[in-house]
């Protein structure tokens, strides 16, 4: 339930957002050009920019993940080595 609710939020602010934003405007990239909203030309920089953002991160994350993974495999290793002493 609370995920239609969120749903019909998110398409009336988005409704009305297109709504007010459906001037079209000129978008030249190199030798086209074409005629469109406002509000297509907002979203479709919105979506480039969260996917350059996402692809750029990715590398990072997977930096983070792995030292991460050798630091859980030093801590593992130095709870062994502890263990083994209080055995003895």
């Amino acid at each position: 339930m609370r995920n239609l609710v969120s749903a019909v939020i998110l398409a009336i602010i988005l409704t009305w957002f297109a709504l007010a934003n459906s001037q079209l405007v000129k978008v030249s990239v190199l030798i086209w050009s074409v005629n469109v909203s406002l509000s297509l030309v907002i979203l479709i920089s919105l979506l480039i920019g969260v996917i350059l953002t996402g692809v750029l991160s990715a590398g990072e994350q997977s930096k983070m993940f792995i030292k991460i993974k050798q630091l859980e495999s030093e801590i593992k290793h130095d709870e062994d080595l502890l263990k083994g002493e209080k055995k003895e």
